[in-house]
């Protein structure tokens, strides 16, 4: 997408600023767990690019939650699913990753929910390469691919994010939109897609060739 890398760091940057207020909400204490959290985030997202029109293309955005029977005692290897649909007339592309969002006390994690997120990247990369964590702390989100966190596993590690290659938020949605990130095989935004990638939530981010431009 060369003809688009100011729209490219435009949506990137709006999406940001969505993950700067639902990280400021979260360090004011108005969102406390992170479901709501990561909610709260797609949810910003979603407001801030539906029926965004710049360079010539319009977006839409929606979010999918599961919220079927038996919902809330489900195990999900991945909070949420990004799917991204762009269809212009030079380039067309349907794609998405897997993630798993952890909120961080400090800049750490201890043993028991270290193990648990290792559980869950192995649980996501059986089902796409493209899988990644999204750290929250109260700096904001950074993101790790699974891969690296489980290769970086060892029975005595802690966590130290820092400690990890990751990807600030602007930065991920920029090499996912260049097509650095995603998998074809996720290129669905339904229900089905959400119970057959075992996720609890789904972003769906669509771009048009605008009527008018």
């Amino acid at each position: 997408m060369t003809n688009y890398r100011g729209l490219v760091r435009s949506v990137a940057r709006r999406i940001a600023r969505a993950a700067d207020s639902a990280i400021e909400d979260h360090n004011r204490g108005l969102v406390e767990q992170e479901p709501q959290l990561t909610d709260r985030w797609l949810g910003r997202i979603a407001e801030s690019l539906q029926g965004y029109r710049a360079k010539g293309v319009t977006w839409t955005a929606k979010t999918l939650t599961d919220r079927g029977p038996g919902a809330q005692e489900k195990q999900y290897g991945a909070d949420f699913i990004g799917v991204l649909d762009v269809y212009l007339p030079e380039y067309k592309v349907r794609k998405g990753f897997l993630a798993q969002a952890k909120v961080l006390k400090g800049n750490s994690m201890d043993m028991s929910e270290f193990r648990r997120m290792l559980s869950q990247c192995e649980q996501m990369l059986t089902l796409s390469p493209d899988s990644f964590v999204f750290l929250y702390s109260n700096e904001g989100i950074r993101v790790v691919p699974a891969i690296a966190v489980v290769g970086a596993s060892h029975p005595d590690i802690v966590l130290d994010p820092e400690a990890l290659y990751s990807r600030k938020v602007s930065r991920f949605y920029e090499e996912h939109l260049e097509c650095f990130i995603g998998d074809r095989d996720i290129n669905e935004p339904n229900i089905e897609t959400l119970h057959r990638l075992q996720a609890r939530s789904l972003l769906h981010l669509a771009a048009r060739q605008s009527e008018e431009k």
